[in-house]
């Protein structure tokens, strides 16, 4: 599965950079019980990405979101990858992102959320609805976090971060909201889970503690990289996708960040 590490991560920056220019042009994770504790996936077989991601890898399973479908590829053989599924989701979906056997797809209305205990049947468990705007999300075991970014050919006005409490799975709530500039992707540090990392497009990299997630608290900003979508790996390498390029940037400490290489793009 470290073929596919690289893989979606090599995707990742060629995917992400895409979908930037694209912008630009256009705008200048049984019954009650076991879906409150949902078994989780062997990490060394679940895909690496960032959160403007359209797919995940999530065991023998890849899942693809292309605006209106979701896709589902066997790949008990990666040498011949095949199509088990395609699901009509309606328009707008635009991201995917995977925590503890559930699928969180971001779209320009809403947050999705589907069981995926079959892979090849995900189930709806809820969907949380907010004003249209571009809306990738990730979420750790208690709370989604959403950045809206208005002013896109997704529709809206409102730049901003969602929280959203999924104690219980099936009935998302709202419980906080924090103005923002033009944010784009977001990640959890794997240092601490408690700090949320935000890609305020040209206000910066920042980085929220939402220890109390009804009053997140911005507690670092890195205002010397225009950044678009970052990506935590598990040995607090952080790799952050930026306009001037790919950051490699050793993340040990969450709020204090030390370059390790940068690949360039222009």
């Amino acid at each position: 599965m470290k073929k596919f590490r690289y893989i979606i991560a090599g995707a990742f920056v060629i995917g992400a950079l895409v979908s930037c220019e694209k912008e630009e042009v256009t705008t200048n994770e049984n019954e009650q019980d076991q879906l409150e504790q949902p078994a989780t996936k062997n990490a060394e077989s679940v895909g690496n990405g960032g959160s403007l991601s359209q797919f995940t890898i999530v065991d023998d399973y890849l899942y693809t979101i292309d605006y209106k479908t979701l896709n589902i590829f066997n790949l008990t053989d990666p040498s011949n990858p095949s199509l088990e599924e395609s699901i009509d989701m309606g328009v707008g979906m635009e991201t995917v992102f995977h925590r503890n056997g559930r699928l969180f797809i971001g779209s320009n209305d809403g947050v999705h959320i589907y069981d995926i205990s079959n892979p090849r049947n995900p189930q709806e468990l809820s969907q949380f609805e907010h004003v249209t705007s571009c809306d990738p999300v990730i979420a750790n075991d208690h709370i989604a976090c959403a950045t809206l970014r208005g002013g896109t050919e997704c529709g809206g006005f409102l730049s901003q971060l969602d929280i959203i409490d999924i104690t219980d799975i099936q009935n998302p709530q709202l419980i906080a909201e924090y103005e923002l500039g033009n944010p784009y992707g977001l990640g959890f540090s794997n240092a601490n889970q408690n700090i949320l990392y935000i890609c305020d497009g040209n206000e910066g990299l920042k980085a929220f503690d939402v220890s109390d997630p009804n009053m997140p608290e911005l507690i670092m900003t890195n205002a010397f990289i225009t950044p678009k979508d970052i990506i935590v790996e598990e040995d607090n390498n952080i790799i952050v996708l930026t306009t001037a390029g790919v950051y490699q940037f050793d993340g040990s400490n969450p709020t204090s960040f030390v370059e390790k290489s940068l690949i360039s793009v222009e």
